[in-house]
Formats: C-alpha cells, structure tokens, sequence
C-alpha cells in the first residue's frame, strides 16, 4: 500500500461512484512506484461493482491517462492484471503537480478535450436497487420483478448503460402508448429488447386519437405487439382473419410502422 498514491488519489481523481472506489482500490495495492497486480475479482469486491464494470473502467483509465496496462489480465491461467498508476506530475492530469525539487507547480492538463467531456458528461451506470426499484414503481406492469431485476443488471453491465433519467422517461412513454394491459411487454423484455430506444411519442398519440374506438384500438396494439417481437407479416394476417376489414386495416398498418422503424435502426 501506498500512502501517497492513496493521497494523490482523494486529491485529483476526477471520477466519483464505483469509478472512484476502483482508483481508490488500485492505489491501495499499489507500491511506491506507481505498480500493482490485483486480481479484477478483488478489485470489484473493493469498488462494490461487477468484473465487467471493472474492466470498462480501466480500460476508460487507460484512455484518460490515468492508469497504463503493463501486463493484461488473462494472459494464462489464473493470470492477473498488472498496471501503473500514472503519476500527478506536470506533464500528466491534474491542475497541481511537483516539481523535482519538491515545488508545488502549475500544470496544464495533458488529455484530450473530448476526455474531459466524458469525465464531466459521462453517467455511471446504476447498479443499485434503488434505482432499479424507482423504475419499477413506475413500470405499467407489475409482474416477473425476479426477471426484471436480473434484466436490469445485465443492462447496466452493459458497454452502454442507460441513464435513469433516460429509462423513467421512456416507461411513462411507454406507459402512456399503452392501450391494453394484456399487450404490455414484462419490464424484463422491455429492458432485454432496450425499449428505452423505442420512439413511442407517435404511438401514444395515435392511441389517444383512436380511444373512441376500443376494437380499433384494439387491433393497433395487435399489430404493434406483432412488429415489435418480428413476427411475420403472414401470421398477423392469419390471427386477424377473422376480425372485420377495418379492424384488419388498423392493424396491418400499425405493424409496417412498427417494422419499418426497426430495420431503420
């Protein structure tokens, strides 16, 4: 353990949450030169996070110039990692560095404009259950919750984790686009299938627009539910056969929007 890295660490580090608590956990092992070899398993039980979080986060450390990879971890058998904490001097990150002769000097900060917007912009994806239950409380439907949290954890483990300000927006989209209950995905497919990519604001007016007619309605949300999950064109026209005309309409035209809004992406 060193005592300076540690130091250095609480004074400059520019990263807060798990991210904060992975520096900090690299310092802890570090010795005085900077080198260290946890293994990623010790440093996710240290930084209250996943293996993979620790791997995304060094590999963003090594981007912004805090940490150097010396020997990747998995070369082999039970093979560890080994890094470098990179020191705080003039020519690295911080505003404050030391001089060799052990003067405070001003320095100007060595990695890109781009890494300080990542720094700053960049939310931590939420593991926690709090979060996950914020969402679930708002969620339409209430079922499957085991499967939703495993879902939702998969998600936040991901190399693109959404925002929570992101997925509560989006379910009270959703929720709004709902017309039937019966047709409302799980939460665990709804995240599985990143629903929070979806543009429902024109389902949610077509579906206010249509609430005069329930069987109208109705049949849209058949079609929607058939686009959304890639069924094909020939089994909707098979389970609608024997609906009316219109409502036939109404729902082959729901499912070309829907299907065509996914091969778009």
């Amino acid at each position: 353990m060193s005592v300076r890295w540690i130091s250095q660490v609480w004074e400059s580090s520019p990263y807060k949450g798990e991210r904060l608590l992975l520096h900090l956990a690299l310092a802890d092992f570090a010795n005085d030169e900077g080198f260290c070899w946890p293994s990623q398993t010790t440093l996710a039980r240290k930084a209250r996070c996943s293996n993979n979080w620790v791997r995304l986060s060094i590999s963003q450390m090594v981007k912004d110039g805090f940490v150097q990879i010396v020997e990747p971890a998995g070369a082999g058998r039970g093979k560890v990692g080994r890094y470098r904490l990179l020191g705080h001097s003039v020519d690295t990150h911080t505003e404050k560095g030391y001089s060799e002769e052990g003067h405070t000097v001003r320095s100007k900060r060595s990695h890109s404009d781009a890494s300080d917007t990542y720094l700053l912009n960049r939310h931590e994806p939420s593991l926690t259950r709090a979060d996950f239950e914020t969402v679930w409380k708002q969620y339409p439907r209430k079922v499957a919750k085991g499967a939703a949290w495993r879902a939702w954890q998969k998600v936040m483990e991901s190399s693109e984790p959404p925002a929570l300000d992101v997925l509560t927006r989006s379910v009270d989209a959703y929720a709004k686009s709902i017309t039937e209950m019966r047709y409302c995905a799980h939460m665990a497919t709804w995240l599985t299938q990143q629903r929070w990519l979806d543009d429902v604001t024109s389902d949610a007016s077509q579906g206010t627009t249509e609430r005069l007619e329930p069987r109208i309605n109705d049949a849209m949300a058949h079609g929607n539910v058939y686009g959304m999950t890639g069924r094909s064109h020939d089994e909707l026209v098979d389970s609608i056969s024997h609906r009316p005309p219109d409502e036939q309409a109404a729902a082959l035209d729901r499912y070309r929007q829907v299907s065509a809004r996914h091969r778009s992406r």
